[in-house]
């Protein structure tokens, strides 16, 4: 990767990628389970001050702290299109005030699906609430949807930006495409997958909403980051990253739950009944299903390792009297 790329060389649409920061549980375990520095993505606005990206409150365009500590990659494509129109589409969902409906929490049950981090007992029941916390916030996400006037609008990709070029790809041409140099479904999808078709007649318990998932979306992100925290604490004392071992069946139950739920998100006409048990045929036909939507599985280390046609620009650094004036103007 290049040294670095100053402020006045960014030019719109290039792709941020945000280091790992240490006041966020979760994108810590995102970036520790995916095996990445970085754990958030975002794009350089019109003016290069300035970045488009997605946060919990949705689609925004936010100035760049200068001040702040997270390293910050830059990423283009190799042909250099004009990517002005990638801000366009951006600045479409800012503008028009439409929030993006998945949360990094929601992203995290997707990470876990492609990881390769091993949840052992200890671990296992860590990962079991994670996914249902994150189950529990595609159930506000799917029941807004459901009714009148709080519709949001599934957009299937892993980060912001992968879909606006996703976007710009289909409306403007093939200069637009990232292509990717590795296979995206992987990890423990892969490893339930193969331990489903082991044993045929297996039944397995689905477990009934817990009190505080019913909450809301901010009970669950702050107890997901207690869950996180406590987990990125164990894998590092354990070192548990590597070939995923066998995976518990209340794992693969949360799973399947979370799949059912993530699907009723991205397909208006999936349904699935309520029931209190799964058989591994409907189980893997969940999980296959997930598989269709393999844009969602794209990480931000995706983005800055895995890609055949977007070149490293460097690390983003400010002049001096870019920091003074970023200060004098928050001052104000």
């Amino acid at each position: 990767m290049a040294n670095t790329i100053s402020l006045s060389e960014l030019k719109p649409g290039d792709i941020i990628l945000f280091h790992k920061p240490k006041d966020s549980a979760i994108s810590f375990f995102i970036s520790l389970i995916t095996l990445s520095p970085v754990s958030h993505t975002g794009m350089v606005s019109s003016n290069p001050g300035y970045a488009i990206q997605e946060v919990l409150k949705g689609a925004s365009r936010e100035p760049l702290d200068p001040t702040c500590d997270r390293k910050l990659y830059i990423r283009r494509l190799e042909n250099e299109p004009d990517t002005s129109v990638i801000v366009k589409i951006a600045m479409k969902y800012v503008e028009e005030k439409l929030p993006y409906p998945f949360t990094n929490l929601v992203f995290l049950g997707l990470y876990m699906l492609t990881s390769d981090f091993i949840p052992d007992t200890a671990e296992g029941i860590l990962v079991k609430k994670l996914l249902k916390l994150a189950t529990y916030e595609l159930m506000n996400l799917v029941n807004k949807k459901r009714h009148p006037g709080t519709d949001v609008p599934p957009m299937v990709c892993s980060q912001f930006a992968a879909a606006c070029y996703d976007e710009a790809f289909l409306e403007f041409g093939p200069q637009y495409k990232i292509n990717y140099n590795k296979k995206i479904s992987s990890g423990l999808l892969d490893k339930i997958l193969e331990q489903l078709g082991e044993d045929t007649d297996k039944i397995y318990k689905m477990e009934a909403p817990e009190n505080d998932m019913l909450l809301g979306a901010s009970n669950n992100i702050d107890a997901a980051e207690e869950c996180c925290d406590q987990l990125v604490k164990h894998m590092q004392e354990k070192n548990l990253i590597g070939a995923p071992s066998k995976v518990s069946d209340e794992v693969i139950s949360s799973l399947y739950q979370y799949g059912i739920w993530f699907l009723q998100l991205v397909d208006k006409d999936a349904q699935y009944p309520d029931k209190d048990h799964a058989s591994p045929e409907e189980i893997k036909d969940v999980l296959k299903k997930l598989l269709q939507y393999q844009d969602a599985f794209i990480t931000p280390g995706d983005l800055l390792s895995h890609t055949t046609n977007l070149k490293d620009m460097g690390i983003l650094t400010y002049t001096e009297e870019e920091i003074a004036r970023y200060q004098n103007e928050n001052d104000q």
